[in-house]
């Protein structure tokens, strides 16, 4: 099996800049709304993914 290359430093500034370009004309307010909205996101992802690992437990600790 072929082990997988992750650039982080690389995959983190391309979300940073284009995070940058999609917020740098909005509120402080909408901002936030935006990282809620992302937070909310992944997080409901994390589940879907927990879920689909370990089916017979509720994915909680």
């Amino acid at each position: 099996m072929k082990k997988a290359e992750i650039k982080a430093v690389e995959m983190v500034r391309q979300i940073r800049d284009r995070h940058y370009q999609q917020l740098k004309d909005q509120s402080w307010e909408e901002t936030m709304l935006f990282f809620r909205r992302e937070a909310k996101a992944a997080n409901a992802e994390a589940e879907r993914l927990l879920r689909q690992e370990c089916p017979t437990t509720s994915g909680h600790a």
